[in-house]
């Protein structure tokens, strides 16, 4: 038996999807890097004085 297989307008909307998916992904990465980058920075500005 043959696997089932997307239309092409099923595929465009999954790969839609993972697209935006994947730059949700991005966009919450880069926001935990900033978040840490400035705890980082109040706490090393914080213990120098």
């Amino acid at each position: 038996m043959e696997p089932a297989r997307m239309t092409k307008e099923e595929e465009v909307a999954f790969l839609r999807r993972r697209r935006s998916r994947n730059i949700g992904m991005i966009v919450v990465l880069i926001a935990l890097v900033i978040i840490f980058y400035l705890i980082t920075m109040a706490k090393l500005t914080s213990s120098v004085s």
